[in-house]
């Protein structure tokens, strides 16, 4: 489909970010604001302590502020259950999640007469319906993969292979599948020749670390890792950049480029306008002024994620590669695939594994 970001466009879209672009920032509320505050929904942290900062900073409506609950999909039967008249006007999710909301009609077209800035953002982190209309507003792009905390771990962590080692008892802290999309039994999947279209050796081999007895923890969201890795009741676990930002009290190593087995998987995160707002403008118009090249660059600072204005700096280096380090690490996956495999994962994450934790 035509949003969907696919692994040439990633590279352009990465290309593109050492390239000099103007900044905009022309106004854009034409009419009178709603009475009603902005409702806008983010995760928790680092994400909403940004963008409560941006928000304190535009300043320019109330904001009534709602935390993901879990994964970002969570969202989507909450909007559903309320459609026509959610109550937001203002979301903060992921590729796969922009994507369930292009195909349920609920994203608003984005152009430059109404997100102005997104002159300075590479084409092909846009995702877009089948008419090639743009539907999100990109803030970051970022990477999930294997990471730990050596401090705390008992061995070195190499390959993939590796986490099925003895000395790792109760060590790995392991996201349930709504978290990252269940990105991480794919990660497995294609360590052993499988793929997100062939699932079962990745199965099979999270069966084999949960009967090891590795798996200390499942995490449910962002807090539990944090948490889990800052107390070192874990000391590996599968997960994105944004939630590493919120670690401040354990020193990891990344295990993005360390060998073939260890996968990254890219998407992009950011804003979508609810279709069914009914403050449009002003939700653009915040949308717009967080993605400034000085906004994006206090996100990356906040969050660690890698901002995709084409201006703004950043240093994640474990986040960046070389086009033959794209063909050996990374993979970007399908996410409408994703999209429609995820609650048959979660009930056999249920039936098959919780059991053996």
């Amino acid at each position: 489909m035509t949003h969907q970001i696919d692994r040439r466009r990633f590279i352009q879209g990465t290309a593109a970010g050492g390239l000099v672009a103007a900044t905009m920032n022309t106004p854009l509320i034409r009419g009178a604001y709603a009475a009603d505050p902005l409702s806008v929904v983010d995760w928790g942290p680092p994400w909403i302590e940004n963008t409560k900062q941006i928000g304190a900073a535009w300043g320019k409506s109330p904001i009534t502020w709602t935390l993901h609950s879990g994964g970002a999909a969570s969202i989507l039967p909450k909007i559903k259950a309320s459609w026509p008249n959610p109550p937001y006007d203002l979301i903060d999710v992921w590729s796969p999640v922009f994507n369930s909301m292009i195909r349920e009609g609920w994203a608003e077209t984005v152009t430059l007469e109404n997100c102005p800035n997104m002159k300075n953002i590479p084409e092909g982190f846009i995702s877009k319906d089948e008419n090639g209309n743009w539907k999100n507003i990109p803030r970051g792009s970022s990477g999930i993969f294997f990471t730990y905390v050596p401090e705390n771990c008992p061995i070195e962590i190499n390959t993939i292979e590796d986490l099925l080692n003895p000395k790792l008892k109760g060590q790995i802290l392991w996201p349930n599948p709504t978290l990252n999309t269940n990105l991480q039994v794919i990660a497995l999947a294609t360590a052993r020749g499988g793929d997100q279209f062939n699932m079962e050796p990745g199965w099979e081999f999270l069966e084999e670390l949960a009967r090891s007895g590795n798996i200390g923890r499942v995490s449910a969201n962002t807090s539990d890792v944090i948490t889990s890795l800052e107390t070192g009741e874990t000391s590996i676990t599968f997960v994105d950049q944004g939630t590493l930002g919120g670690i401040k009290g354990a020193k990891l190593r990344h295990l993005t480029k360390t060998h073939e087995s260890m996968k990254t998987f890219m998407f992009v995160s950011g804003w979508v306008v609810m279709s069914s707002s009914k403050n449009k403008d002003l939700a653009f118009d915040l949308a717009n002024y967080s993605i400034t090249k000085e906004n994006m660059e206090l996100y990356y600072q906040g969050t660690g994620e890698v901002p995709v204005h084409v201006e703004a700096q950043h240093a994640i280096e474990h986040l960046r590669f070389s086009p033959e380090e794209v063909d050996k690490f990374v993979v970007v996956p399908d996410w409408d695939h994703l999209g429609t495999e995820l609650d048959g994962w979660n009930k056999r994450f249920e039936k098959d594994i919780v059991q053996l934790l």
